[in-house]
């Protein structure tokens, strides 16, 4: 997952975020698409805003100053701290872009689906371990995923969910502290989520 994450490039994670934001309006991935994207949709401007932050520390000797910049500007406009070291692979989507709290050194994989007040963070602050989310997970609004905690791939978490254990591949979670579900023949077999 981390890997995968940091592997591409920033603008090849921004064409991932663009396909899957085109993919979850049922839009064509057009030049209209992005547009609208660009200049409407929060949700949008803020993975815009973390792939520039990753193109941005490239540029030698005020990449670092740059990158707080663009940080502090998306902070404050969207309410959303997310870590400039997380890692967070391309495919990203944030349809409701609001409290969102990504902590440092966190792992998303690639075609996530964040939705409004999620926090993926330390559960200590005196502990480093923080979550790893496999790729197509789908974290539902106000869940809380704390600590050295692993998602599979494929796994959703329930809205206002608390999770402090590990997910397996394909499961749903839910509950405080969080419960896994038994998974579904879709999830098993593949099918996007």
């Amino acid at each position: 997952m981390r890997q995968a994450a940091e592997s591409s490039s920033p603008f090849d994670k921004l064409r991932q975020d663009f396909h899957a934001w085109a993919k979850a309006t049922g839009r064509p991935a057009d030049f209209r698409l992005l547009l609208r994207l660009v200049l409407l949709e929060p949700g949008f401007q803020l993975a815009l805003s973390i792939r520039l932050q990753e193109a941005a520390i490239r540029v030698p000797l005020a990449g670092r100053l740059l990158r707080r910049l663009l940080w502090y500007g998306a902070t404050i406009s969207t309410s959303c701290h997310i870590a400039p070291d997380s890692s967070i692979a391309g495919g990203l989507y944030l349809p409701h872009p609001t409290g969102i709290v990504i902590g440092a050194g966190t792992v998303v994989g690639a075609h996530a689906t964040l939705f409004q007040q999620v926090t993926l963070g330390r559960r200590d602050p005196d502990r480093p371990e923080v979550p790893m989310l496999g790729d197509y997970c789908r974290i539902s609004a106000g869940a809380k995923i704390l600590g050295g905690v692993t998602l599979g791939d494929r796994v959703t978490v329930g809205a206002n969910a608390v999770v402090l254990s590990d997910i397996p591949a394909g499961h749903t979670a839910v509950g405080i502290p969080a419960r896994i579900l038994p998974a579904t023949d879709e999830r098993a077999t593949g099918i996007d989520i």
